[in-house]
């Protein structure tokens, strides 16, 4: 077996579809000896966030000298990427070597009552043997959908984070603010701290109530630790960070956007946190070059300067929200165009008409993936409004690269799996 068989054998098992629960990956990780009972986990869960909070954090661990493997979704470039250790993807020939170890454990899974192992079931498993293996000193985990029931709530962390919920996969977590911050408080473990960035009381009180109920500290912004944002930037934004035992003045995200500050302070805190269960100090110098050196591809990336393309990820109707203020921060909104793609069970619709109240210039277009919709789909939900359907993105995309000497500005967003396409389309 070779890296691309190893990687299509992974991606095959997306046939047995997404099936919530636990049993099937406790199986496996019974038959592997359990590799997450020797890691030091950190657990992170939310709708929006997760993958920039883990990338501040897996930056200031580094910079303090430690070994940090990194299991997130979806990836942009790479399908190793999902599973890093220091930022560096899991090497083809590890890929393999742990594909050909799960693929006979899968097969006695599959015949059990209860299936086969999902491709996210898989990943997972193979993450956390292969960190296992490798010794690194700490594992961010980022759940993939939900957190009660995702793959990753096998793990037992030192410390818990959930970041902002929104509403997103609600065909699955439920229809109400209270129904998915639920599944997410899902991963809060029994006297495990948790550490939380949800301030809505519809939200914030599930997740307490859920933390008084495992008898584990819970911390919340703007309550035990805040931030003042100080100024928007070409390239991101400068903040002061505060909580009752640090205080950091001028840290300069290379992010943009308030929601990247509010991603920066939880992680700080959380950071800090750690190093208090851990016994570490903390390098109020090293944190600042940390926050400073953090980049998260495929979230507001200027991937192109003259004429000026920005991708950024934002898949539901929150992150839509977040992209629309960061934009109106440093455009002219009479100079933006936005090509957009959402895939289906997405909201499109409120995610088309939030862009649409705030910009003249909306595209919406498909593209190549098995739950995008088709152009005849978009035409029929958008014919009555001044919303053009782009049939084809990538013509859209040269003829706006042909307008070299333009100062207009072309925001592509939506699905994380279209901001993939177009990235390496754009780097190719």
């Amino acid at each position: 077996m070779n890296e691309k068989e190893a990687i299509n054998w992974i991606r095959e098992q997306l046939k047995f579809g997404m099936k919530p629960g636990l049993h099937r990956v406790k199986l496996l990780l019974d038959k592997l000896n359990h590799p997450e009972k020797d890691l030091k986990i950190i657990h992170i869960a939310g709708t929006n966030g997760k993958g920039s909070t883990l990338s501040y954090l897996k930056q200031m661990l580094q910079h303090h000298d430690y070994t940090v493997g990194t299991f997130s979704s979806p990836y942009i470039e790479l399908f190793n990427e999902r599973m890093s250790i220091n930022g560096t993807p899991i090497p083809g020939d590890q890929l393999v070597y742990y594909v050909e170890k799960l693929k006979p454990l899968c097969e006695e899974v599959g015949h059990t009552q209860f299936g086969k192992p999902t491709e996210f079931e898989i990943i997972t498993c193979i993450a956390l043997q292969y960190f296992k293996d490798q010794r690194v000193d700490y594992a961010i985990f980022e759940a993939g959908l939900g957190g009660r029931l995702d793959s990753t709530n096998v793990v037992s962390p030192l410390l818990s984070i959930i970041t902002m919920i929104g509403y997103d996969h609600m065909d699955i977590l439920g229809n109400s603010i209270e129904e998915i911050a639920s599944e997410k408080a899902g991963i809060i473990k029994s006297n495990i701290p948790i550490v939380t960035n949800e301030v809505r009381q519809e939200a914030y009180h599930v997740i307490e109530k859920r933390a008084k109920q495992c008898g584990s500290p819970i911390y919340q912004l703007h309550k035990d630790y805040d931030y003042t944002w100080n100024e928007s930037l070409e390239t991101g934004e400068r903040f002061n960070f505060n909580s009752d035992d640090l205080s950091i003045n001028n840290l300069v995200l290379s992010m943009s956007g308030k929601h990247q500050v509010e991603n920066a302070t939880l992680a700080i805190y959380s950071f800090k946190k750690l190093s208090e269960l851990e016994g570490f100090s903390v390098s109020i110098e090293k944190i600042i070059k940390s926050i400073e050196q953090t980049t998260w591809v495929g979230r507001y990336e200027v991937i192109n300067k003259q004429p000026k393309i920005i991708l950024d990820g934002a898949h539901n109707l929150e992150a839509i929200e977040q992209l629309v203020d960061t934009i109106q921060k440093r455009y002219d909104p009479s100079k933006v165009r936005l090509l957009v793609s959402v895939i289906k069970g997405k909201p499109i619709e409120p995610i088309i008409h939030q862009l649409k109240r705030h910009f003249d210039h909306v595209s919406v277009t498909s593209f190549n993936f098995m739950k995008s919709y088709s152009s005849k789909e978009l035409l029929q939900k958008f014919y009555k409004c001044d919303i053009i359907v782009s049939e084809n993105w990538k013509s859209t995309v040269k003829e706006f690269l042909r307008q070299q000497e333009t100062d207009e500005v072309l925001v592509i967003t939506g699905s994380l799996y279209f901001i993939s396409e177009v990235r390496r389309y754009l780097l190719e």
